[in-house]
C-alpha cells in the first residue's frame, strides 16, 4: 500500500504525464520519458519509450525527460505489430538490462477486480514500420480524434484498447501502457485504485536514490504490535484439593513444549502452562509435576521410573516438593523394595535414599558446582506386592537459594520440621510403622527472620502407638544408653543417632534440654540462642531406628 506521500506524488506524475501527452499531440514537441517498474522480485527495469511528461526532481525520487526528434504521439496511435526501440536513460545505465529474455506463453486476461491486470506491450528490440503497414486495431494511443463521444474533454487523456488477439510480451515487469477508451466512472475508478493499491505502471521514471530519507509513517502490519511477555510463574487453584504452579507462555506455545494450558495470565495475553512429566522424560521447564504412572492410581508391579532434568543457566538448586510420596516402608531403616535415588548433584552434597510416606516434605539438590548440569530422578519398585504412588513438584531456583549443602530449608517464622518416614497414615501404604532411615547426615537450615534473636521448638504430642519423639541410642552390649520414656542430651547420651538444637544433641524419647525444664520424663521447650545462621544437623547410623522427631518451632523477636 502507498504512503499518503507517494500517492500524492503518483498522482502528479500521472497528472503531468497526461498534460504532456495532449501537448505533445498539438505541438509535436519531441519529448519523451522513460518508464521504470519496479518489479516484484525487487528489480528496477525499464520501459519502452513514453510520450508527455516534465523533469520534476523530489525528496528519494527523480523524474527524467528526454528530448528525442522525430517522436510523435500520433506514431504511436497507428501502430499494432511494429516494436519500439528503447533509448536507456543516462542516469542509470548500469541497471538497464542489455538482452531482453525470451517471450513466454500469451497472457490469461485477468479479472476486473485484480489489483494489477495483464496489460498488453509491445517488444523494445525492433524499429517502428510504416503506420500504413497495419492497421490500428489491438493496441493503440489513442488520439482526440479517436477518442468516444461520453468523454467530450478538452484535453485527450490515453486510454488502453483490450487486444481481440493477445500478442506477445516481454517477461519484463516493465509494461508499455496502451489504455482502451472508458467511461468516466470506469477511469476514475481504476485511477483510484492505483493510486490506493499501487499502480501496475509507472508512467515516469522513478528512480529511489540510496541516500534518500525513509518515508516516514506507519505501514500496514505496524498498525499490529508484537505483544511480548516475560515467562514468569504462575499458579492455578485446583479447587479445594491443591495449587499447582506453572509458567506464563502463550497458549500455542504451551501446547508446542508439552504443556498444558490453563488459566489466563500476563492480562489475558497468555495462559498458565502446566507441565507434567512422566517415567522416560526429559525436561528443561522451570516448573515441573514427576508423576507416576495412572496417577493417582496406586502402581502395583515392578518398575524403573526415571525423569531426567536438564538444568538451566544460571540455576543452582531444584527444589523438590514432595505433593504425593507414598512408597514401601523401610525394613529396619533399610529402603529395600522401595527406592527413590537423586543423582547428579554436586559431589560433596549427600541425598539419602528415600522410601516409605513422605507427603508434604521437600528438599533441596544442589547443582552449581556439578559438571553434568543434568539430575536423574529415580524410582525403583522391586516387589509387584503393595501399592506406592507419587507426585513431586520440581522447581529449578535461581533466586531466594537455601544456604549451601542444606538439604531442608524453612524460611517462614514458624512451621513444622519432621524426619522422613515419620507419619503413621498413609492414603496408599498399609504398613502403619512409621520409622526414620539409617545412614542420615544431613542439615535442616532455618532463615531467620528481621528482628529475632531466638527460636523455641516443641514436640507435638500427637498420641498413638508410637513415641511422638524417638531417636535410639544403645551401646556394645545393645543396652539403652537412655531409658525408656526419659530424655537425653549431650554427646554421652547421643553418641550415634541425634538432632542438635543450640549445638546440643538431643535424643530418647522425650524432647527435652533440661534448661527449661530439668525432668527428663517430660517434654519441655527448647530455645536456640545462637546467633548466626540457624542449622540443625541431623544424624543417624545403620544399627537402630525409631519413630523419629516432629518439632513445631517459632521464631521470637528480641526483647
Amino acid at each position: 500500500m502507498l504512503l499518503k506521500r507517494d500517492a500524492l506524488i503518483s498522482a502528479l506524475v500521472l497528472t503531468l504525464y497526461y498534460v504532456g501527452v495532449a501537448v505533445a499531440h498539438h505541438s509535436q514537441r519531441d519529448f519523451v520519458t522513460m518508464g521504470v517498474r519496479k518489479s516484484r522480485r525487487g528489480s528496477n527495469r525499464s520501459s519502452t519509450q513514453r510520450f508527455g511528461g516534465m523533469a520534476i526532481d523530489g525528496i528519494g525520487f527523480h523524474y527524467t525527460l528526454r528530448y528525442q526528434p522525430g517522436f510523435h504521439p500520433l506514431k504511436i496511435a497507428q501502430q499494432v505489430d511494429p516494436e519500439m526501440t528503447m533509448a536507456p536513460p543516462p542516469e542509470i545505465p548500469a541497471e538497464m538490462p542489455t538482452e531482453m529474455p525470451a517471450p513466454p506463453e500469451p497472457p490469461t486476461m485477468m479479472p476486473p477486480d485484480e489489483p494489477e491486470p495483464t496489460i498488453p506491450m509491445r517488444p523494445t528490440t525492433e524499429p517502428l514500420p510504416d503506420p500504413s503497414d497495419t492497421p490500428p486495431a489491438t493496441e493503440m494511443m489513442t488520439t482526440p480524434d479517436m477518442m468516444p463521444s461520453s468523454m467530450p474533454s478538452p484535453t485527450p487523456r490515453p486510454t488502453p484498447m483490450r487486444p481481440s488477439v493477445p500478442p506477445t510480451p516481454t517477461p519484463s515487469s516493465t509494461r508499455t501502457s496502451i489504455m482502451q477508451p472508458q467511461t468516466f466512472p470506469a477511469k476514475l475508478a481504476t485511477k483510484l485504485k492505483q493510486l490506493i493499491f499501487g499502480s501496475p505502471i509507472e508512467a515516469n521514471l522513478i528512480l529511489k536514490q540510496p541516500g534518500a530519507p525513509k518515508a516516514k509513517g506507519k505501514g500496514f502490519l505496524s498498525l499490529f504490535e508484537v505483544i511480548k511477555f516475560p515467562n514468569t510463574k504462575c499458579s492455578v487453584s485446583m479447587g479445594n484439593i491443591r495449587t499447582m504452579e506453572g509458567t506464563c507462555y502463550h497458549e500455542f506455545e504451551c501446547k508446542s513444549l508439552g504443556g498444558i494450558p490453563t488459566e489466563s495470565c500476563a492480562d489475558g495475553v497468555g495462559a498458565c502452562c502446566i507441565f507434567v512429566n512422566g517415567c522416560g522424560d526429559v525436561t528443561s521447564q522451570q516448573t515441573v509435576y514427576f508423576e507416576s504412572p495412572n496417577y493417582p492410581q496406586a502402581v502395583r508391579e515392578m518398575m524403573i521410573c526415571v525423569l531426567i532434568v536438564n538444568v538451566r543457566n544460571g540455576v543452582q538448586q531444584l527444589r523438590l516438593d514432595f505433593q504425593m510420596f507414598e512408597l514401601s516402608r523401610p525394613t529396619n531403616g533399610d529402603c529395600l523394595d522401595d527406592q527413590f535415588i537423586i543423582s547428579g548433584h554436586n559431589a560433596n552434597f549427600h541425598i539419602p535414599v528415600l522410601c516409605g510416606i513422605n507427603t508434604g516434605q521437600h528438599i533441596y539438590v544442589h547443582v552449581g558446582d556439578s559438571n553434568e548440569s543434568k539430575v536423574y530422578l529415580s524410582v525403583f519398585v522391586k516387589v509387584s506386592s503393595g501399592a506406592r504412588s507419587f507426585n513431586i513438584k520440581i522447581s529449578q531456583v535461581e533466586d531466594d537459594l537455601a544456604p549451601d549443602n542444606c538439604l531442608q530449608y524453612f524460611s517462614d517464622g514458624e512451621g513444622i520440621i519432621k524426619s522422613f518416614n515419620y507419619d503413621v497414615d498413609g492414603s496408599i501404604v498399609n504398613n502403619r510403622e512409621a520409622t526414620y532411615l539409617n545412614n542420615l547426615n544431613y542439615a535442616i537450615c532455618l532463615a531467620r527472620s528481621r528482628n529475632v534473636c531466638s527460636i523455641i521448638y516443641n514436640t507435638e504430642q500427637l498420641g498413638g502407638d508410637q513415641p511422638d519423639f524417638q531417636l535410639i541410642n544403645k551401646d556394645e552390649a545393645e543396652n539403652d544408653l537412655v531409658a525408656d520414656g526419659q530424655a537425653g542430651a549431650g554427646i554421652f547420651n547421643c553418641p550415634d543417632d541425634f538432632i542438635a538444637v543450640n549445638s546440643v544433641r538431643l535424643c530418647g524419647e522425650r524432647f527435652n534440654d533440661g534448661i527449661e525444664n530439668e525432668d527428663f520424663t517430660m517434654h519441655a521447650t527448647v530455645r536456640d540462642l545462637a546467633a548466626g545462621p540457624i542449622v540443625l544437623p541431623f544424624r543417624t547410623d545403620a544399627e537402630y531406628v525409631g519413630r523419629g522427631f516432629r518439632l513445631v518451632y517459632r521464631q521470637e523477636l528480641c526483647v
